[in-house]
């Protein structure tokens, strides 16, 4: 099967490399321009065009997809299928009739729960201890085409987004190699969501990336490793911002007010709303990752010091 593969993140590269050594054909990866990035702000190239090229495919970054002069390109290549994946881009007709067996796209959720551009996060900040992937037959909706495949995952008390998204990376590839051979036989079946029962997974803001102590110490242990690494839960330390990136929760009651550093405990401690929460791994502003216990040493706070909102 001649198959056109839609991805930029690192999330597809998985995908791509399956359908590379499947014995199937990509006639193009399509990918996002370059665009600045890193503290010089050059122009790289994504990590799914840095693939490609290591793996002498044809690559593609057109400015708009859907432009009737990339349409016209991409139906000179006669793809009979085309796969996205962490693409970054909403596709419209008349590009999503143009294979024959149109276009499939790669969720990292079990739809039609958690729609949208962060269902990983919103996961575990749910706390939720099951999630999976699911690949869908495209629509002008998003998220909201029929159900082809679908294989859960089991959620990690302490994984991070990191560490999920890397699990559920390779857990799509699978799917959809396995989605991709049934189409290709013929004996795929396509099951309709449950509209009704769909739950949205909006983009990350800034504020709600700020850690609130008054809140428990399981929903801000939640919150931390749903950031994880990037973008990053954060707090105020004398008017510093630190990134929390990774924590634990510890089996006390807090014995002060929110946000209030427990010296008392070894390592780094805080009192939160309901509990004590260790952290474990922090970055300050314009600094390293160290850990708690670095932080602690380097920073000397007193009795009575807290993390501010």
């Amino acid at each position: 099967m001649q198959i056109a593969l839609f991805g930029t993140s690192e999330f597809a590269i998985p995908t791509l490399e399956h359908i590379q050594s499947s014995g199937h054909t990509i006639v193009a990866v399509v990918t996002q321009p370059a665009r600045p990035r890193g503290r010089g702000r050059k122009s790289n190239p994504g990590p799914v065009e840095t693939a490609a090229r290591g793996l002498k495919l044809p690559v593609y970054t057109p400015k708009d997809p859907n432009a009737t002069s990339f349409v016209d390109k991409l139906t000179r290549l006669h793809p009979d299928l085309c796969v996205l994946t962490a693409y970054g881009c909403i596709l419209k007709q008349p590009l999503l009739q143009l294979p024959r067996h149109g276009f499939i796209n790669l969720h990292p959720s079990l739809l039609p729960c958690y729609r949208g551009a962060a269902p990983i996060q919103r996961a575990l900040f749910n706390g939720d201890t099951e999630t999976g992937v699911t690949a869908i037959q495209m629509n002008t909706e998003i998220d909201a085409g029929d159900i082809l495949n679908q294989k859960r995952v089991h959620i990690g008390p302490d994984e991070t987004a990191g560490e999920l998204t890397a699990r559920l990376a390779s857990a799509g590839a699978d799917l959809i190699l396995e989605t991709i051979s049934r189409i290709s036989q013929g004996t795929v079946h396509m099951q309709p969501q449950n509209h009704s029962s769909a739950t949205r997974a909006p983009k990350i803001t800034e504020s709600e990336r700020l850690i609130d102590w008054g809140k428990t110490a399981v929903e801000l242990h939640n919150l931390i490793r749903g950031l994880a690494p990037k973008p990053g839960a954060f707090t105020y330390f004398h008017n510093r911002r630190i990134i929390a990136l990774c924590s634990r929760l510890a089996n006390v009651a807090a014995p002060a007010e929110p946000g209030t550093l427990i010296l008392e405990r070894p390592g780094l401690s805080v009192a939160t709303g309901s509990g004590v929460l260790e952290l474990l791994e922090l970055k300050p502003e314009g600094r390293k990752v160290q850990s708690g216990q670095s932080f602690r040493n380097g920073y000397r706070p007193k009795q009575g010091d807290k993390f501010d909102r």
